[in-house]
């Protein structure tokens, strides 16, 4: 039997709020870290008279990130009576926020690299910890991908979502979990970063979500039935 979706704007809210990054990315001119197949000369140069951008960039990326958890929590609110669906909604939050987590210290470390560079560090050390960050980014992937796995299974099994929305989920996720699994040695980054493009996938997904989420029918208008109302043609 289906179940019907509690209405709320948690999903949307936080797909929105994620999205926000893109205003700490072009305006700071985000686009560290490099990693250590960079050269030095191109570790430095972007790393050198920019600690005050990629700091505020840190700072705002600390806040906007946590969109991802709250669009887990939306989604976990959006389907609460089921025991059976419980457990994947919970991991899902849990492996999202691990994932946020993770990426909250990225551009801590590089906010560092630049700021120490720009105080009379070497730029040796801060190719060391531009290399660092670079391998914390590559371990946001397992979670996050293990975050959309468990969104996309528990979509499925309610049977209230359209089934080509609880597939970009899981698409999305296999392909970000396949990154971590098998492709976050530096040799393959040429493939993780191929993978790397199933970001859009989640975009689309979280977006897509929050409005179906955000048009369902309040939980009082529901029949006995169940029928969930937002089982819409795409």
């Amino acid at each position: 039997m289906s179940l019907p979706v509690v209405r709320n704007r948690l999903v949307l809210a936080g797909a929105v709020l994620y999205l926000l990054e893109w205003v700490a990315i072009i305006a700071a001119g985000v686009n560290v870290p490099l990693g250590a197949h960079a050269s030095a000369h191109d570790v430095t140069a972007a790393y050198a008279g920019h600690a005050d951008a990629i700091g505020w960039a840190a700072g705002w990326f600390c806040v906007v990130e946590l969109g991802r958890i709250l669009v887990m929590v939306g989604l976990r609110a959006a389907l609460p009576d089921t025991r059976r669906l419980r457990p994947l909604l919970d991991v899902a939050v849990i492996a999202m926020a691990v994932s946020v987590a993770l990426e909250i210290v990225v551009y801590a470390v590089a906010a560092g690299g630049a700021w120490s560079l720009d105080h009379g560090g070497s730029s040796g050390v801060v190719r060391v910890l531009d290399a660092v960050s670079y391998q914390l980014n590559q371990t946001i992937y397992g979670p996050l991908g293990a975050a959309l796995l468990c969104a996309g299974w528990a979509m499925w099994r309610s049977g209230a979502f359209h089934r080509a929305l609880a597939a970009l989920a899981l698409t999305a996720g296999a392909l970000t979990t396949l990154l971590a699994l098998a492709f976050v040695a530096p040799r393959f980054s040429d493939v993780a970063q191929g993978l790397e493009a199933s970001a859009l996938l989640m975009w689309i997904w979280m977006v897509w979500t929050g409005v179906v989420v955000w048009r369902a029918r309040p939980l009082a208008d529901h029949t006995s039935s169940d029928v969930p109302s937002d089982r819409v043609s795409v």
